[in-house]
Order: C-alpha cells, then sequence, then structure tokens
C-alpha cells in the first residue's frame, strides 16, 4: 500500500468534508425540496458533519488509492496514459468505494434534513434506522449511485489527467524556451511539477463537467436513498415505490428542464471548491506523475 497516498487521501478528504459541509447541506434540502432556502439556524449548516467527516475520510481513501493503484495495474494493457486507462480506472474505484460512501450518504442525509427541537444523536439515528428498516437501508441507492457517480468519475479522471498531461507539457517547453533565450545554466532542467494553480484548474475544469452531466441523475439518487426519512415520507410517500416514481415526481414537481439543473448551482458550489482543495492537498502532498512527460 502506497502510505503518502493514503496520508494524503486523508488530509484531503477531512478538509474538503469540515470546511464545505454547510454547502451539502443545503445541496440535500435543495434536492429533496424538503426547503428551498439557504437561510437556515446556524447549527443546521452543520447537521451530518461528524459522519461525513468521519466515513469521507475511509471512502475517498479507499477511492484515491484504488483509482492509482488500478491505473498502475492496467497500464500493460490499455498504455499508462490512455484514455481507456482513465476511464477503467474511475470506474474501478468507484465500484470499490461506493461500499462506503453509500452508507454514509445515507446517514448523513437523514441528519441534514433534520430540524428543530428533539434532533437525533448520530448514533441514535444509526440504531433507528438498523431497528425500522434492517442492515441493507444503509445501501439504499447503492446501484443507482453506481449509475450516477461512475460516469461521473469517469468524466472527471478522463479530463483531470488528460489536463495535468497538457500542462506539464507546456510547462516543459516553457522551461527549454527560457533556457534557450537566457542561455541559462545546463543544471536548470524542465520539470514534471505542476503548480497548486494549476492543479486547481484541472480539478475545476474536471469537476465542472463532470458534476453538470451527472445532476439530474444524482438528485434522483438522493431522493431514492431519503425515501424512508419521515422529512420525505410527508411531503412525498410514493417516494418509495421506486425509481421510476421518484424520477415522475421530481418532473412532475419542477418541469423537465427544471428538474435537470435543479440546485445545480448549490451542487457546484459545493463540489468545486471540494474538488479543488482536495486534490491541491493530495497532488502537492503525493503528486501522481505519470511517465507521458517527456523531458
Amino acid at each position: 500500500m502506497d502510505f503518502a497516498t493514503v496520508a494524503a487521501a486523508v488530509a484531503g478528504s477531512v478538509g474538503s468534508a469540515v470546511v464545505f459541509h454547510p454547502f451539502d447541506t443545503l445541496l440535500t434540502l435543495r434536492q429533496t425540496s424538503v426547503s428551498v432556502s439557504c437561510v437556515l439556524p446556524f447549527q443546521q449548516y452543520w447537521r451530518g458533519v461528524t459522519i461525513s467527516a468521519l466515513m469521507s475520510t475511509p471512502a475517498f481513501t479507499l477511492y484515491l488509492v484504488s483509482y492509482r493503484h488500478a491505473k498502475k495495474e492496467f497500464a500493460p494493457y490499455f498504455g499508462a496514459d490512455s484514455g481507456l486507462n482513465y476511464i477503467a480506472s474511475g470506474v474501478a474505484a468507484e465500484i470499490t468505494s461506493s461500499v462506503l460512501f453509500t452508507p454514509m450518504e445515507n446517514i448523513k442525509g437523514r441528519l441534514q434534513l433534520k430540524n428543530g427541537p428533539g434532533i437525533e444523536s448520530t448514533r441514535k439515528l444509526i440504531m433507528d434506522i438498523y431497528k425500522k428498516d434492517g442492515f441493507r437501508s444503509f445501501f439504499r441507492g447503492y446501484w443507482m449511485g453506481l449509475l450516477v457517480y461512475t460516469p461521473n468519475s469517469v468524466c472527471y479522471w478522463y479530463i483531470y489527467e488528460n489536463l495535468k498531461t497538457f500542462m506539464r507539457q507546456r510547462n516543459i517547453e516553457q522551461c527549454r524556451d527560457d533556457i534557450a533565450s537566457y542561455n541559462s545554466a545546463p543544471s536548470i532542467s524542465p520539470s514534471r511539477d505542476l503548480t497548486a494553480t494549476q492543479y486547481a484548474l484541472a480539478s475545476s475544469i474536471a469537476s465542472l463537467g463532470g458534476e453538470t452531466t451527472c445532476n439530474f441523475l444524482d438528485i434522483v439518487r438522493t431522493r431514492q436513498q431519503l425515501a424512508l426519512a419521515d422529512e420525505i415520507k410527508r411531503v412525498r410517500p410514493d417516494d418509495q415505490q421506486g425509481l421510476l416514481t421518484v424520477a415522475r415526481n421530481l418532473i412532475k414537481e419542477n418541469g423537465i428542464v427544471r428538474a435537470l439543473f435543479k440546485g445545480l448551482h448549490i451542487r457546484l458550489m459545493y463540489a468545486l471548491p471540494v474538488g479543488v482543495l482536495s486534490m491541491v492537498i493530495v497532488e502537492k502532498i503525493k503528486p501522481d506523475i505519470d511517465d507521458n512527460c517527456e523531458l
């Protein structure tokens, strides 16, 4: 196991999960239509932050380690710098990490929906979910999550990796030009390293593509996962019937166009900074440098 990658993933996931959790809460409330207001009691912005920090850390670590390991394993078959490698590795990482991400999303989402006096603690909520709906309810939405996040992951890594390669090549070419122009000492050599700004730009563009493409499916996934929550049962009891009912209710409630982009602005307000912060931390601690940039 690459412990440097694990350490980097832990640092990136904890930082992003805690700092930007209020946007995640607003997104859950907007997607489920439990609340359309962005003005909440201060404490409600942080509902579920504990379970998010505790579970997103091993989940994101498993995701990143799986992706980098799969990329190395697939390299002999697809090529280290091929789009097929990025796609296959993204799929492998998503299938593996969803085992942890799915129960986290279920528990966190139910906590975020709760408001007012008598709010349940995380432990009490977990026990109530288990007693009422059984162990399988923690994995409600697993397959839908794969349907949503697999293309999201594929899109993200394909764009991100290609942008990193492009930026590294530009850095190398610029360094060579500088050396030639100023007759610099031969000890100065081109570098593969990217700056934090370049990592941030690559992650922002990749996140924008992945999140926008999968927005509608993610709303359906969120509503399906939380269909057993009391707050959803009161407003849409038939959401429990299945995905088609959830999608039909969403379109009926908002219209097709608005349903496609419902909450997208809040989704991007959350996903873009989270993607930037987590990947900048990860890449600066343990950069994933490919061999496809020739010095």
